[in-house]
């Protein structure tokens, strides 16, 4: 009752604060200086300044007399929850209540709700919904869908899995660039997250401050929320770029370890001209998650040859989980080297000007296997392609990799061991092959195809055969250095699609020295990689 009545105080200040410069705006106009040419009033820098004040103040008692309505409504539904609540404001506790009853209701609304081809009725939304944080404003857009499937899964373990931060990143490595707790209690988590909306150098990641929170609603069901923390103005010029409005999971277990996921994703952000060159609207975000998670939990079996090699018994269910494990922390260095998540490790070195392949350079400091110290170069070049995206997708899956990749030219003798399928589709898979590579030196090259509504991607990787035996083995990624290299593929129209080619170089000193030797190799060798995907195009159409 406490905060209630602090609110109720505060709402009183407001109002009388709006009164009293309402009486000074008054007086100010009551006698104005007339306009010699229009014969209007003249209306000076403070009075128009008092005008605008008095207009926020106005919102904000509105908002205000809302959230006080809101206050009572929560009071009296969940009347234990608010006389428990000791440590965490209100406003927290009452918006995640909110938020968790927004995502369930979403996720089951039909029309007029959602249009018939998947959207949100933004109409609709603000009529049943009051954002009370953040009102829709002219300037910004929704980014609004939602998907379901089932997966095999149990209903329980997946919600104990998706509010680990840590095994979140892991299950979605192409969406969650970086997460971080910054505190937990009593159920509620505040965690800082970077999403990566789309990989490629022309997107913007987002950064955003999350609070999270999961409930078990029903006997069968759970729903687990996430929303933006900002409570600040609601003005255009003061919110954040990136805002998410109340998104998430309904899960609801069916039987036999099966569950049937429905994914809601709500972004609401000031409009980016370069996000729309790729027509990336709205209805491709829950889908994207949904696929990673279907990724995540099938595994449809594998196909391999006996003799592996280097002591991995990779049938060991132990080592079937330290492989996929080694795959998506490969998929998550390349995603965020492309992306450039400059607050995890990478610094933007260069933009190289004037290229036809739009390539930028990130380096960053890292240590190789030795434990050297070294330097790491993140470069992505962008090319558009007129094909469809399955043909680029079936061209660089087949090719032998020494027709794309200039660094793997003195690899020979390839050969596929093992082969891991993973849903929805017989496109996406892990697979390891076996190389040799310079001279007797045997290495494996570990590589993951993915590929859904939105795009695909093929990344790979090599690991000298001691240290990859010793990964699958041990599971230990602390001490390992991968350079991924990769292609991103997006549609763009009926019959065109944008490639965006990504290779983690490891630069000598010689280099690090010499900027601009360094980024002609650079710029050579992404141009070159992306010539040998056009060039072959016109033959697999």
């Amino acid at each position: 009752m406490y905060h209630y009545h602090q609110r109720r105080i505060f709402l009183h200040q407001q109002n009388e604060l709006l009164r009293a410069e309402n009486r000074a705006m008054i007086h100010a106009l009551t006698s104005p200086s007339m306009c010699r040419s229009c014969d209007g009033p003249i209306i000076s820098t403070q009075e128009r300044e008092l005008w605008l004040e008095n207009a926020r103040l106005r919102s904000e008692i509105y908002t205000l007399t809302c959230f006080i309505w809101r206050l009572n409504l929560f009071r009296s539904l969940y009347p234990a929850a608010v006389t428990s609540l000791t440590d965490w404001p209100y406003a927290v506790a009452i918006m995640m209540s909110l938020s968790l009853k927004e995502v369930v209701s979403l996720a089951r609304q039909r029309t007029p709700m959602w249009t018939s081809n998947g959207r949100l009725n933004l109409n609709e939304y603000y009529s049943k919904y009051f954002p009370w944080y953040a009102r829709n404003a002219p300037g910004f857009v929704h980014e609004a869908s939602r998907a379901s499937a089932f997966v095999p899964c149990d209903a329980s373990s997946l919600v104990a899995n998706l509010m680990n931060h840590v095994t979140w990143k892991k299950i979605f490595p192409s969406i969650i660039a970086d997460v971080s707790m910054e505190s937990q209690q009593r159920g509620l988590q505040m965690i800082n997250v970077d999403f990566m909306p789309q990989i490629s150098p022309l997107i913007p990641t987002r950064n955003v401050k999350l609070i999270r929170r999961s409930r078990h609603i029903e006997n069968d069901a759970w729903v687990i929320a996430d929303m933006s923390v900002y409570f600040g103005s609601y003005s255009q010029q003061s919110r954040p770029e990136f805002m998410r409005f109340p998104s998430g999971y309904l899960i609801q277990h069916i039987a036999n370890g099966i569950s049937k996921v429905t994914i809601l994703d709500h972004w609401v952000y000031k409009e980016e001209e370069v996000i729309n060159i790729f027509n990336s609207d709205s209805e491709f975000g829950a889908h994207r998650w949904l696929a990673a998670l279907q990724r995540h939990c099938y595994n449809n079996g594998s196909i391999s040859i006996p003799s592996f090699g280097h002591h991995i018994q990779i049938f060991d269910p132990i080592c079937h989980t330290n492989l996929l494990n080694l795959s998506s922390f490969m998929v998550n260095a390349f995603c965020t080297g492309v992306c450039g998540i400059t607050g995890q490790r990478w610094n933007r070195f260069n933009t190289v000007g004037g290229s036809v392949n739009n390539i930028r350079m990130f380096t960053g400091e890292s240590r190789d296997m030795s434990g050297i110290p070294c330097v790491l170069v993140s470069a992505t070049g962008l090319a558009r392609m007129q094909a469809r995206p399955e043909v680029i997708f079936g061209l660089i899956k087949r090719a032998e990799k020494q027709e794309i990749w200039d660094y793997l030219e003195s690899a020979r003798d390839m050969k596929e061991l093992i082969r891991i399928g993973r849903y929805p589709n017989t496109w996406n898979e892990v697979s390891v092959f076996s190389i040799e590579w310079n001279g007797s030196k045997e290495w494996y090259l570990i590589q993951e195809t993915y590929y859904d509504e939105s795009g695909a991607m093929i990344i790979h990787a090599c690991l000298e055969a001691p240290y990859f035996a010793a990964v699958i083995n041990d599971g230990d990624l602390s001490g390992i250095e991968l350079l991924p290299c990769g292609f991103t593929i997006m549609p763009h129209g009926s019959q065109e699609c944008f490639v965006s080619v990504g290779c983690h170089v490891k630069a000598d000193q010689a280099m690090v020295t010499s900027p601009n030797e360094l980024v002609s190799y650079v710029e050579d060798m992404v141009t070159n990689i992306l010539g040998n995907v056009q060039n072959a195009v016109p033959i697999c159409r």
